[in-house]
C-alpha cells in the first residue's frame, strides 16, 4: 500500500509539471500573449523578494518561537528506516502543499534552464503576469501557512 501512495504522489507531481510546461509551450507556439520574465516571482526585483522573504521568515520565527516551538520539538519524532530520515506525522495536506511548491519551482527552473527566462502568460490586468507554476507555489505556501497557524498542538 505504501508504494501505491508514493506512485500517486509522484504522478500528481509529474502531472503538475507537465501541465505547466505544456501550457507555456502552447502559448509560445500558437502566438498567444506571454512575456519572457527574467526577474523573480511576479516580475519583482530580487531585492524586493529577498526583503519580503526575510520579513515573512522573521514573522514565522517569532510566531513559532512564541507559541509553538516547544510543542513542535516535543512532538517531532524522526524515524530512521534504511538510512532515510522520515517524519511520521506529515499529514496529507502538508504533503500536497509541498508537492505543489516543488512542482511549481521545478517547472520554473526548467524554463530558466531551457529558455533563459520564465514564461508568464496569465494577465489579470490588476496583478503582475504569472503562470500555472506561480499558482502552484502560492497555493502551497498559503496552505502550509494556514495549517501551521491553525494547528492545535
Amino acid at each position: 500500500m505504501y508504494k501505491y501512495k508514493k506512485t500517486i504522489y509522484f504522478f500528481i507531481f509529474s502531472f503538475l509539471i507537465f501541465l505547466d510546461q505544456i501550457s507555456k509551450y502552447i502559448i509560445r507556439t500558437k502566438g498567444g500573449f506571454y512575456i519572457c520574465n527574467k526577474d523573480l516571482a511576479f516580475g519583482l526585483s530580487p531585492y524586493i523578494i529577498i526583503s519580503a522573504i526575510l520579513l515573512i521568515t522573521l514573522f514565522l520565527f517569532i510566531y513559532n518561537f512564541k507559541f509553538k516551538i516547544g510543542n513542535l520539538i516535543r512532538n517531532w519524532k524522526p524515524a530512521c528506516r534504511r538510512g532515510r530520515l522520515e517524519i511520521r506525522n506529515l499529514n496529507k495536506i502538508n504533503l500536497i502543499a509541498t508537492i505543489l511548491i516543488l512542482s511549481g519551482g521545478i517547472s520554473n527552473i526548467i524554463d530558466r534552464l531551457c529558455i533563459g527566462c520564465v514564461i508568464d502568460f496569465i494577465d489579470l490586468k490588476f496583478w503582475p503576469v504569472f503562470n500555472l507554476a506561480d499558482i502552484y507555489i502560492t497555493i502551497g505556501v498559503i496552505t502550509i501557512l494556514i495549517v501551521t497557524m491553525t494547528k492545535d498542538q
